[in-house]
């Protein structure tokens, strides 16, 4: 609540809503992007939705020039994270299994070979997360 009493203090002393934008998204949207990936697919469905009404309200309030919700930081911050772990310079680059061979393609398949999953907690961490939902 501090925050959002501070970002309310700016509006008070005449930012232009640009401004106010480019404020809004370089300490709110940063601080929600910031674990996104890690702890995005464990929110459940009343902490997701107190998010997405805090972003309409900003949204609403002239904080944000379009309506931002958990869905599309989700997959946008997990698009981007997963497309950079395929280098293999990138640190987290060990932490994806093992490519499998195809010896056909009948259509667009993972190329990883798919971990078990017995648990719904080891389904929802970030690389399995990202596997099985096709980011």
């Amino acid at each position: 609540m501090q925050l959002v009493s501070q970002i309310f203090n700016l509006f008070g002393h005449g930012i232009p809503p640009d401004k106010l934008n480019i404020i809004f998204r370089g300490i709110v949207v940063a601080r929600i992007l910031y674990a996104m990936p890690a702890w995005g697919p464990h929110l459940n469905v009343a902490q997701t939705s107190r998010i997405n009404s805090f972003l309409k309200r900003a949204y609403k309030c002239g904080f944000s020039e379009k309506l931002l919700t958990v869905e599309q930081l989700l997959h946008s911050s997990a698009t981007c994270l997963f497309n950079k772990m395929h280098q293999s310079t990138n640190c987290l680059h060990n932490l994806l299994p093992s490519v499998k061979a195809l010896e056909y393609s009948l259509r667009n398949s993972q190329a990883y070979s798919l971990p078990q999953c017995k648990y719904q907690l080891f389904k929802m961490s970030f690389v399995n997360w990202c596997l099985f939902s096709n980011v």
